[in-house]
């Protein structure tokens, strides 16, 4: 990076109806170690205090601008904050996510591995509840550079709060995909424009958990039918643009329903249970009874092979090379923040609203 070697960051955050988790999440946006941002709340026609709430945060950190649109879903509101974005790259957060201090960071020096810094970064998450406690975490993947298929096979990013990515490029795909939300599909528009970028560009890894990801009941992420709807939107073109790769996409709408299923049998979800249950059934009669077959014979293995170590005195686990930053279920994701002290964030914080008056 020569110009960029400090460039402007544009931080996106759509807002509707967030009073009760926005300003936790401004709070990790405003306490990024990397200071230079320009924070860009969109209210998406909330109808509670996001918008004051917003406001007020604003007067604490003169970075932070509040914009209004009458409500058109998240994509609507992302696109908005984009087209009035002065930075060179947009690093989206969702209003009721959280980043560690050092997100930004720690991508910007990841991109520093292509030419101009021209590319985009993401990183792995810990999956949060409503009280940011830890209960999960994304697979710790080490896909970089072309990541196209591995993206068209899992989706690996995972949420729409994790990437950083190069403001022009995303203007150039057109976005996020509003008309999902209009067909009655809203939910992999994040997915969307990652697979679009990644025709083009390539992808960088900082192989830590970054962003605190937070599934509660009634967002986005828990109306699976929908989620699933979108997927299969989301693919079609590229099916019909990559036909080698069918078979792949294939499958990942499989491992996604299966997915989606799983969670919600054992968050004891029956509404969603009700609506999966019979689409697994019509639509993936073959491929479960498969897993079903390969999932024994894993177990199985599994079991031998704990018998056989049990038999020799050594240990059932192996050491794992992720274990020292693998999130701890049941720990708060704040608990992850031991690189910033409170008093030194407090302290950023204050600087940086004097500096940018």
């Amino acid at each position: 990076m020569t110009a960029t070697a400090a460039p402007l960051i544009t931080v996106v955050i759509p807002a509707y109806n967030a009073e009760k988790t926005l300003v936790e999440t401004l709070g990790s946006v405003s306490n990024q170690s990397y200071d230079k941002l320009e924070i860009l709340v969109i209210d998406d026609g909330s109808r509670d205090g996001t918008f004051d709430l917003a406001r007020d945060c604003g007067l604490g950190d003169r970075r932070v601008r509040v914009l209004r649109q009458e409500n058109g879903g998240v994509a609507r509101a992302r696109n908005h904050g984009i087209r009035e974005a002065r930075g060179l790259y947009i690093a989206p957060v969702d209003a009721d996510d959280v980043w560690h201090p050092e997100k930004i960071e720690l991508q910007l020096q990841a991109l520093r591995k292509f030419p101009n810094g021209h590319g985009v970064a993401y990183n792995w998450y810990a999956a949060i509840d409503e009280n940011g406690i830890i209960f999960g975490h994304s697979r710790p993947v080490m896909h970089e550079g072309n990541i196209f298929e591995p993206l068209l096979r899992e989706n690996f990013i995972g949420n729409g709060s994790t990437p950083l990515m190069p403001r022009a490029e995303i203007l150039a795909c057109g976005g996020y995909d509003a008309g999902l939300r209009d067909s009655g599909a809203e939910g992999c528009e994040d997915l969307k424009l990652y697979l679009a970028l990644a025709e083009t560009l390539p992808f960088a890894l900082v192989p830590d958990f970054l962003t605190g990801y937070r599934f509660t009941k009634g967002n986005m992420s828990s109306n699976a039918y929908r989620m699933l709807k979108s997927h299969a939107l989301v693919m079609a073109p590229i099916i019909a643009r990559h036909p080698r790769l069918e078979r792949d996409i294939r499958t990942a709408e499989f491992n996604t329903a299966r997915w989606y299923f799983k969670k919600a049998f054992f968050d004891a979800d029956y509404a969603q249970l009700k609506k999966l249950a019979p689409m697994m059934a019509r639509k993936y009669t073959p491929q479960l009874i498969v897993h079903g077959i390969q999932d024994s014979w894993r177990r199985a293995k599994r079991q031998g092979i704990g018998m056989a170590r049990r038999a020799l005195g050594k240990p059932l686990v192996r050491a794992n090379r992720f274990v020292a930053g693998i999130p701890q279920t049941g720990t708060a994701f704040s608990d992850r923040f031991t690189s910033l002290p409170v008093k030194d964030a407090m302290s950023l914080t204050s600087f940086r609203a004097a500096d940018h008056e």
